[in-house]
């Protein structure tokens, strides 16, 4: 339930942010804490969920550099799932 709150908090930030590159590294954050939390506590699931919106969000600001270095940032974590890379790998192969 938090997961998909924070996701859908997140998406409304990059909506109605002006600066989109500012609201884009706000969102990411709020994203990142909550991913941090996932992977530390084990819950795969959740984590899956919260790396590929962070992927979405910035394809959707059509921020490439931002997408490159999210993906980068989150497949090189310490002790990263290798489900959630395999998503993270599956999600961006078609853009």
């Amino acid at each position: 339930a938090e997961t998909t709150e924070k996701i859908t908090q997140a998406k409304q930030l990059l909506s109605s942010g002006g600066s989109s590159s500012t609201s884009l590294q706000d969102a990411l954050a709020l994203l990142a804490a909550l991913e941090k939390r996932c992977r530390v506590g084990n819950d795969t699931p959740s984590l899956v969920k919260v790396c590929e919106a962070s992927l979405e969000l910035c394809h959707d600001a059509s921020d490439s550099e931002a997408l490159l270095a999210t993906l980068k940032t989150l497949t090189t974590r310490r002790s990263q799932k290798s489900k959630a890379i395999a998503s993270l790998v599956t999600k961006c192969l078609p853009w």
